[in-house]
């Protein structure tokens, strides 16, 4: 079945009308004739000339000249917390030490060596820090529950982080280890 016959024109012009929002330059983009978007704007630029040969003889859509301009404004915004920092760099990281966990696991369980434990401790830490850090910034927002709480919960954040990593390294250093902890705990109720 041709692709052509079962959507419609309108669906094309709608979809190309939500990518020009969210792009800097077309947020004054007030209709969608196919001449005026370059090849590399999107994949889905060029769907209805390769679709719909004819597509040039099909009425502008004009939704985008209906809005307000403070509609199209506000879309386009970012989250603020976006504004500063690398954040490119910290989600591969992010996804370095969740990948570590394939290998890092397995070895701290069968080597059971102190400086296993160690990074094991300190990759656990930085996952779940980096998580919370995630579910604050999602739900505390300041615009939501003012400027206070968000300081408190990093704050708060902050003190678990740094108080778990220390209890961690005091039961590698002071006690059995991680993971002789861990496989100790296993172990209850075995021995019956």
């Amino acid at each position: 079945m041709n692709f052509g016959r079962m959507a419609n024109i309108n669906i094309f012009c709608k979809i190309r009308q939500l990518e020009t929002l969210v792009k800097p330059g077309g947020l004054l983009v007030q209709n969608c004739n196919p001449t005026q978007f370059s090849k590399s704007t999107s994949s889905l630029a060029n769907l209805n000339r390769s679709v719909i040969p004819n597509a040039n003889n099909y009425p502008k859509c004009n939704i985008l000249s209906k809005l307000s301009v403070q509609s199209k404004v506000s879309i386009t915004q970012t989250r603020a917390a976006s504004a500063q920092g690398d954040h490119v760099r910290l989600w591969v990281i992010e996804r370095i030490v969740s990948a570590s966990f394939l290998s890092l696991i397995p070895a701290a369980l069968v080597l059971e060596n102190k400086y296993i434990d160690i990074l094991l401790a300190g990759a656990i830490v930085m996952h779940t820090h980096w998580g919370l850090e995630a579910i604050i910034l999602d739900y505390a927002r300041p615009i939501v529950v003012g400027t206070l709480v968000p300081k408190l919960a990093f704050l708060m954040l902050n003190l678990l982080s740094v108080a778990t990593l220390a209890g961690l390294f005091v039961l590698i250093y002071n006690g059995p280890g991680l993971t002789k902890t861990i496989k100790n705990g296993w172990a209850i109720g075995k021995d019956r």
